[in-house]
């Protein structure tokens, strides 16, 4: 009896010791929960591994292997890879939207929420506001990103910001409490430390803006057709508008030279959008709307860099934005574009990429 015990006491053991898990020292697990235009739970493990090279624990019921942070966009300073990537993801509940926001020319916005929030935050794609109220027409401050948004750390809110920038227009509202849909993981071995930071992102955002003056973005008298520009010259542009949900589905260029052209170009290029601006009239100059045609997420856009005419034919150099493998977008399909006004009237227009290559 005893002999037979023995070869069953060595496999438990043994299975014990395989279960048993190496976590780190002063374990720390902080969320950021993205709902709305993003649908993803991530979290950030911290803590000093176990000879500096390996460890493991219990997240949500699996087992992750951690190691040394890597290089990622999402990585934090002290932040463990899980399983080979900088954070650990899963995908979160959809919830009812907690607010609608627009904003307007002068700088105001105006918020809409049934409650829920402890702040809102706005960017137009470069920069990040903060706005004064949670309700009604409110004010806004230039802020460094999502900095004092619930309990993330300022490098957490700063990889956010960052992730967020270049999707267009959108606002972020902080959730005053996590969704009971989403639990808390269960961890193991325990932390020292669990925190939970609920974040809506309200993509395209729209602005009510006032009319242009017929003579915005010129920046001298335009050229007059009887003197044509050398050969190759540059020529100088200025961008009026941008955004990220036109109507336009493939990649086009649109010419507009007359207040009529000038009207079906903005037409198109805030189709999906209300309060759109007024067509500016061209004056003797050409808008140009270029187009990058649907894409599937967030985080793509485009930007002209450069101008320059030569036997009558128009070539703007343009920069064209696209989602970095493995960061945050918004799950949302947006059409990217942007209107440029450029000095003298041209009906060949070409656009290119960076590259010299044909813009696709």
């Amino acid at each position: 009896m005893k002999k037979s015990l023995l070869p069953v006491f060595l496999l438990s053991a043994g299975l014990f010791s395989a279960c048993t898990m190496t976590g780190p020292g002063n374990l720390k697990v902080h969320e950021a929960l993205l709902y709305g235009g993003a649908q993803e739970r991530i979290v950030w493990v911290y803590g000093s591994l176990t000879g500096g090279t390996a460890g493991s624990l219990k997240l949500g019921g699996q087992t992750v292997e951690l190691r040394p942070q890597v290089e990622d966009t999402v990585a934090t300073p002290g932040s463990l890879s899980v399983d080979g990537k900088a954070t650990y993801r899963q995908p979160t509940a959809a919830i009812t939207a907690p607010l609608n926001v627009t904003r307007r020319s002068n700088g105001s916005f105006e918020v809409v929420s049934p409650g829920g929030l402890s702040a809102v935050y706005y960017t137009d794609g470069q920069t990040w506001s903060k706005l004064s109220g949670l309700n009604g027409t409110v004010g806004a401050s230039a802020v460094g990103g999502l900095q004092s948004a619930g309990q993330l750390t300022a490098e957490e809110a700063g990889v956010l910001s960052r992730a967020l920038l270049g999707q267009g227009p959108l606002a972020v509202g902080v959730l005053a409490d996590v969704p009971g849909a989403d639990a808390p993981l269960t961890v193991e071995p325990t932390p020292t430390e669990y925190r939970r930071t609920a974040l809506y992102v309200l993509p395209k955002v729209a602005t009510v803006a006032a009319d242009l003056p017929p003579s915005a973005g010129i920046l001298k008298p335009a050229p007059s057709p009887s003197a044509p520009l050398p050969t190759g010259a540059r020529v100088n542009f200025t961008e009026l508008a941008s955004g990220t949900q036109s109507g336009v589905t493939e990649a086009t260029v649109t010419v507009a030279t007359t207040p009529a052209a000038a009207a079906t170009l903005y037409a198109q290029a805030y189709s999906r959008q209300t309060g759109a601006p007024t067509a500016p009239d061209p004056g003797g100059a050409t808008l140009v709307g270029v187009f990058l045609g649907q894409r599937s997420t967030g985080g793509y856009g485009v930007t002209v860099t450069g101008a320059s005419a030569s036997g009558g034919t128009l070539t703007l150099v343009a920069q064209v934005r696209a989602p970095k493998p493995g960061g945050i977008t918004t799950q949302a399909i947006t059409s990217p574009w942007t209107i440029v006004r450029v000095e003298g009237q041209y009906q060949n227009v070409q656009v290119v990429d960076e590259a010299g290559q044909p813009l696709r």
